[in-house]
């Protein structure tokens, strides 16, 4: 075989190279040649995020518009005043009277304040829970000069209710049981508590001597007690022991009376 010149052979070795590089690649023309123009352009830049809609709950529908209802606010209780209360006092002339020829006379009437009825009474009526107390006061002359002194009182109290007043009631009963204690005097009778019969309501009485000495230096009184629902009253006629009746008791009767009065 004849040499071939070299400048022959340069050409031919580098289409046998080629050739054989061409056949070893198996990848699509598409792979080596790239992505496209337009992917280039955008390489390396992000793409901007799709926003995601929001997510809202569904409508709550309408309740039907309902009024608010409020107990209706009761009014304050409120004392009845002194007419109403004072309705129940016994007029002078309606007094029990002592003794033949004397009369009683009305002294005076206004708000029982803190003043007591009775010798064995601790404090007023109002007190011990009462809206609302009135007091009037009496007094008694005879004939003549020689007559003894005497004075009566009587406290009219609303309560709020039925049992507040049996409550009062109660508290003055109980009062009278240690009386005779509390006086500290050298003569003090306290007599038994005794059911008076009235029309209407509960009634009872119960009569005291208390005092120094004797005759005139000692005071006999007696002491009625009226409740009628939520109503109590007080009544008290007081003179000497020597004048007070000895066969019946001015006290029980003015009970009954002021009983009623309530009707």
């Amino acid at each position: 075989m004849k040499d071939v010149p070299r400048v022959l052979l340069l050409p031919l070795l580098a289409i046998v190279l080629g050739a054989s590089g061409c056949g070893s690649d198996d990848r699509p023309v598409t792979d080596l040649a790239g992505p496209p123009m337009h992917a280039r352009e955008h390489r390396g830049t992000t793409p901007e995020a799709t926003p995601t809609p929001s997510r809202t709950r569904p409508a709550t529908p309408a309740q039907p518009h309902r009024p608010r209802t409020t107990r209706p606010k009761l009014p304050p209780l409120i004392p009845l005043g002194r007419d109403a209360v004072g309705g129940h006092f016994l007029d002078a002339d309606r007094m029990p009277v002592l003794a033949a020829g004397i009369a009683w006379t009305t002294v005076d009437e206004g708000p029982e304040d803190t003043q007591r009825v009775g010798a064995c009474q601790k404090t007023s009526l109002e007190s011990i829970g009462a809206l609302n107390a009135v007091r009037r006061t009496y007094a008694a002359a005879g004939d003549g000069d020689g007559a003894a002194p005497a004075h009566a009182v009587q406290v009219v109290a609303r309560f709020a209710d039925d049992k507040s007043a049996w409550r009062a009631h109660e508290v003055l009963r109980s009062w009278r049981e240690d009386c005779e204690q509390r006086l500290d005097l050298p003569r003090t009778e306290v007599g038994p508590l005794e059911a008076v019969a009235v029309r209407v309501g509960t009634g009872d009485s119960y009569r005291t001597v208390y005092g120094s000495g004797s005759g005139k230096r000692v005071t006999a009184a007696g002491l009625g007690i009226v409740r009628t629902g939520s109503y109590l009253s007080l009544v008290e006629i007081t003179t000497t022991v020597d004048a007070y009746p000895a066969g019946r008791d001015p006290a029980r009767v003015a009970v009954r009376r002021i009983a009623r009065t309530f009707g």
